[in-house]
């Protein structure tokens, strides 16, 4: 298996992992167990400006989790990441149950760490649904090691 190191990303490059459905009854319980708000978990949700339920930001940010890893660790390669922070979270649109959503990852700048055996790249992840709306957009900078030797 191949490893990707700081060195082996290119600014500007992206990344497209699959695609995954929006199971209605894993959205449900993960917002009745941690984000238990109307608009998340009952029909009080049809009264509001999203006209039904939507998915909270903590699943959708997991369904993210979910599919990079269909980006950062495949079959083929596996990243030599070590973390990631100074996130910019963006929720433009809502995430509903049934739709469709798939991960891309830009590299957006990159440069050498003060600490020696890794480097920061900044990156924007993004999950779009079915109609190509983006429903969430982290951008983060994430760190690797870099190439040993």
């Amino acid at each position: 298996m191949r490893t990707v190191y700081f060195e082996d990303l290119e600014v500007g490059a992206e990344y497209i992992g699959p695609e995954c459905l929006v199971d209605e009854r894993e959205m449900l319980e993960y917002s009745r167990r941690n984000d238990p708000w109307p608009i998340h978990v009952d029909e009080a949700a049809n009264q509001s400006p999203f006209g039904g339920v939507i998915a909270s930001g903590g699943f959708t940010i997991t369904l993210s989790y979910r599919l990079s890893h269909e980006v950062y660790n495949t079959p083929d390669a596996r990243w030599a990441f070590l973390g990631g922070f100074d996130w910019h979270v963006k929720f433009p649109a809502p995430v509903r149950a049934g739709d469709a959503l798939r991960y891309r990852l830009t590299v957006l700048s990159k440069k050498s760490s003060s600490t020696p055996g890794r480097g920061v790249a900044t990156v924007r992840s993004q999950l779009t649904n079915q109609r190509g709306e983006v429903v969430l957009e982290v951008e983060a900078a994430i760190l690797l090691a870099t190439r040993p030797g």
